[in-house]
């Protein structure tokens, strides 16, 4: 059984994340490519030259999926969302990522996603802790870093002051210090840009507007359409287990998840924040919470009969977009 292996305390089932990820990229750089979605921010001038290569694209596009997936599964075990080390949330981002820049490729939320996992890894930290601030500045300047090659990650800075109110006893320093971080990277931007002469491109995002609407949900294809109705679906039934946790459940792990749902808020405003600046929905930015919430109820498999079912369900729907990317199927 898949998920049972995954759901276990077997490392070797590591082994699957980058095999699913290099199976279902890696034909694309002989077949026809990936198409980077550009929209003219700070990090597509980091990846011009990347985009001048169809393999460099699927190169880049694999290693940053999986980096993320093995960083997202450290970040679930070292914080105890589950009582024991599990790697579904390693194959879950994964799959969903790898499905996501198959639909609508983005690299620089690929790259901000391991920045924001980095930042993450310092936030679950603070739990009654009397001395926080180097773990606040930390994870500010990675949810900085995070938002400087993604500006829709700007939502993260809400999230995280957001965090630091319903968690913590109000001390203005706690406030404070997060959102200079937040800020550094911003500076050490505008610094290249002043030393490379050219501060006559600041501008974070470039909006084109156009009479021309058409809606972007409507042109997906049949499988893709199946992937986001059962994604959605999955989402909708793991909340009920993600929020009510066991009686049992420490105070830790209740603030853990607190943190992260808000987290994951944030990361889902990013996707209409990104509509708002660039007139572009951004899908990649679901990845994380789809890792960590539906991975969550997945991990739970055995106190619920549907859980399997809809894991095997997704895993059949991250298929048929695969074979339909490639032309296998209609």
């Amino acid at each position: 059984m898949i998920l049972r292996s995954f759901a276990s305390n077997q490392p070797y089932t590591l082994i699957a994340v980058p095999v699913t990820v290099l199976l279902a990229l890696m034909p694309a750089a002989w077949h026809g490519g990936l198409s980077p979605m550009q929209v003219d921010f700070p990090a597509d001038d980091l990846f011009y030259w990347v985009y001048q290569s169809k393999a460099a694209v699927v190169g880049i596009t694999a290693s940053l999926i999986i980096a993320g997936a093995f960083f997202a599964n450290l970040v679930f075990n070292k914080h105890e969302f589950y009582n024991v080390p599990v790697y579904v949330p390693a194959i879950m981002y994964a799959m969903t990522a790898t499905v996501l820049s198959l639909i609508q490729l983005s690299l620089p939320v690929l790259l901000a996603n391991v920045f924001l996992l980095a930042g993450l890894n310092k936030q679950l930290l603070v739990f009654r802790q009397t001395r926080v601030l180097a773990e606040y500045f930390e994870c500010g300047f990675w949810y900085g870093m995070a938002a400087v090659f993604f500006p829709p990650y700007l939502a993260l800075a809400a999230g995280l002051w957001f965090t630091t109110i319903i968690t913590r006893a109000f001390h203005w320093r706690e406030h404070l210090l997060p959102l200079i971080a937040f800020c550094v990277p911003f500076l050490y931007w505008v610094v290249w840009k002043y030393w490379n002469d050219d501060m006559g491109d600041l501008v974070l995002f470039h909006k084109t507007m156009t009479y021309d609407v058409q809606g972007y949900f409507m042109s997906f294809s049949w499988p893709e359409s199946v992937f986001f109705i059962v994604t959605v679906i999955s989402i909708a039934l793991s909340l009920p287990r993600y929020l009510f946790l066991a009686d049992r459940a420490s105070n830790k792990a209740r603030s853990v998840k607190n943190v992260f749902l808000i987290m994951a808020v944030a990361m889902s405003l990013a996707i209409f924040l990104g509509y708002l600046l660039v007139l572009k929905w951004i899908l990649l930015c679901a990845a994380l919470p789809v890792t960590f919430i539906a991975g969550y109820w997945f991990t739970n498999y055995r106190y619920s009969l549907i859980s399997p079912l809809m894991f095997y369900i997704f895993c059949s729907a991250t298929t048929l977009v695969v074979l339909h990317f490639y032309h296998l199927i209609p």
